[in-house]
């Protein structure tokens, strides 16, 4: 059985049984998914100073999970804390925008992005650019929709979404679409059918892409830590997860 944790950054809990729902659809038949939530921060993440936060609450959540995992998704659509964890942690760590990046690559010469708030537009291009993209992305789009503008009009969202998505396929030659966010999660099943170019969703993305990481069996990559600092101030799990200890670490 292999064994996948998901970890959203936001606090909000109907936002983790989302994201969960979606990563089961699309899990293998022998994949176990355990999901846990920020136990504290921002309900959803949407600026600078938020994601700082989420970046400790990710490291926190993981640190405080006791039960055993083979592989790490970052259910936050920044990747928040990624590399942290990546740094700490001794199995794999993918982040659910960078693997429906990395896909759309694999699907188009150049990409586009769609997300549910203006703010965090500046967020998602740094973020994407920092994986060294800048070549392949197309452009951002932002329309304002969240989990909640969803369920309460999704014929209204569902539209925003596909003129957004058609923006960047004819005004920006997008030849694929990574769909990010929580509120996001799914829409790609039912908008497919309406657009020419494929759409990707990072929890589909993530959950595929460390099931393949897993058969791999790669060595993890530690040049930087354990951490030789002395940390104060944080729980006693976080303390040890970040000092680099054996019983902090989930081996394969």
């Amino acid at each position: 059985m292999t064994r996948l944790l998901l970890v959203n950054g936001n606090t909000s809990k109907t936002v983790t049984q989302k994201l969960l729902a979606e990563a089961e659809r699309h899990a293998g038949a022998n994949v176990q998914i355990s999901a846990i939530t920020a136990r504290f921060g921002a309900d959803l993440v949407s600026d600078r100073a938020s994601n700082v936060i989420a970046g400790h609450a990710v490291l926190d959540a993981v640190a405080h999970h006791q039960d055993p995992y083979d592989a790490v998704l970052v259910a936050i659509s920044l990747d928040t804390a990624v590399e942290a964890l990546r740094e700490v942690l001794s199995v794999p760590v993918v982040g659910m925008t960078e693997a429906a990046c990395w896909q759309a690559c694999l699907v188009s010469n150049r990409f586009g992005v769609v997300m549910p708030d203006r703010n965090t537009l500046p967020l998602y291009r740094e973020r994407i650019l920092n994986y060294g993209l800048r070549e392949r992305l197309a452009g951002l789009r932002a329309i304002e929709a969240t989990v909640q503008t969803h369920h309460a009009a999704p014929a209204d969202s569902e539209a925003a979404l596909r003129a957004a998505i058609m923006d960047l396929v004819v005004n920006e030659g997008s030849e694929a679409v990574v769909l990010a966010g929580a509120s996001m999660t799914g829409l790609q099943r039912r908008l497919q059918p309406l657009v020419p170019v494929p759409l990707l969703d990072g929890i589909a993305s993530g959950v595929i892409l460390l099931e393949g990481l897993i058969r791999l069996n790669l060595p993890p990559s530690h040049v930087n830590g354990p951490y030789t600092t002395t940390l104060s101030g944080l729980s006693g799990p976080c303390t040890e997860l970040l000092s680099g200890l054996p019983s902090a670490r989930t081996s394969i």
